[in-house]
């Protein structure tokens, strides 16, 4: 699920479906133009990837669909990909462009799945994987103005966009393993540059201005690297300290980086990568909350005794405390999954 404005995008195997949170309203977005490859599973279970809302005058909401066009007279049967761009400004039509899967993606004997993950400019970026396989992955650039393939490149797993630049790990192919972190011109796909080789490589998006790079050292398994990145260079911006676990991060918005591992949560700021505090804070009493959004300075979280904010620059507490958790939020709408019976309910914000 993406949150835009008020209204909620949800992927589903054959459509989108866009959700009015003020008033709960349910319309179709965009449904794919041939049989979907996929269904829901029998407990209506959904593991997509959400669709990705680009940052522009006039925003487009990007999914990719799996189809099946059954074969008539001499045609045969293809299997293919609908990517799929879907207008945010009411009346607007969506429009997709079809795509050849690769080879390996038709013999894949796992489930294969489309992600953005990211878009600058006219340009996005999607990733082809097999559920279960590392190294069968293909990154798309797809330009938005003229609706075509910009290029694609195998054995390299993108994994964040970051104005003209595409970050993310390099497949080798002798070693079986993610061996670099690497960054790549987004209109051309030329190589801008290359880190070290090691194993285990990992990188994930942290911000405007960074990304997060794990790995270990391909001699000794024994030294793990966890280190901030520029993605315009791959210089090292930040050595993070082995008391830092975890690298789900994300960005308030407003300047801030902020990472969960288990039981921990840091902050650092998101152009130098310095440490601005961490939790659980031994000296102070306090504990790590359990995370679920953060949004414009602030962050949003779960402690034993209920829902909490935090500031997301000092970490410290805020003295009013929500009646609620959001997973999603903006400033229009705060999306809050029910403990009891996983049921969305939506709230109005303010700020």
């Amino acid at each position: 699920m993406a949150l835009h404005k008020q209204t909620a995008y949800v992927a589903l195997p054959d459509r989108v479906l866009a959700v009015d949170t003020a008033s709960g309203a349910v319309t179709t977005a965009a449904t794919t133009e041939a049989e979907p490859l996929f269904k829901l599973s029998p407990n209506l279970e959904n593991d997509l990837p959400a669709p990705f809302v680009t940052e522009a005058e006039s925003p487009l909401v990007l999914t990719t669909f799996f189809v099946h066009q059954p074969g008539a007279g001499t045609q045969a049967p293809r299997a293919f990909m609908e990517f799929t761009a879907i207008p945010t400004a009411a009346g607007a039509a969506p429009w997709r462009l079809p795509m050849d899967l690769p080879e390996w993606a038709k013999e894949s004997q796992s489930p294969v799945v489309a992600t953005v993950v990211g878009a600058s400019g006219k340009v996005a970026v999607f990733t082809l994987s097999a559920t279960k396989s590392a190294s069968t992955t293909t990154t798309y650039a797809v330009d938005l103005d003229s609706h075509r393939v910009l290029w694609t490149k195998d054995l390299f797993r993108a994994a964040s966009v970051t104005g003209g630049i595409v970050t993310g790990e390099k497949w080798d192919k002798k070693g079986g393993d993610y061996t670099a972190a690497a960054g790549y011109d987004l209109a051309t796909a030329a190589e801008k540059w290359r880190a070290e080789d090691r194993t285990n490589v990992d990188v994930m998006p942290a911000g405007p201005h960074l990304i997060l790079a794990t790995a270990v050292n391909k001699d000794d398994y024994r030294v793990r690297y966890r280190q901030l990145l520029d993605p315009a260079t791959g210089q090292v911006k930040r050595d993070l300290p082995d008391d830092l676990p975890g690298s789900d991060c994300a960005h308030d918005g407003a300047g801030t980086l902020v990472c969960t591992g288990r039981d921990t949560v840091w902050a650092v700021d998101d152009t130098s990568g310095a440490l601005r505090w961490q939790l659980p804070d031994k000296n102070a009493g306090r504990i790590a909350p359990q995370v679920t959004a953060v949004w414009h300075g602030r962050i949003y979280a779960k402690a034993t005794d209920g829902p909490l904010t935090l500031d997301a620059r000092t970490g410290a507490d805020l003295p009013t405390r929500p009646g609620l958790a959001p997973y999603l939020v903006n400033e229009y709408t705060g999306l809050a999954l029910s403990e009891t019976d996983r049921s969305l309910t939506a709230y109005p914000t303010s700020g």
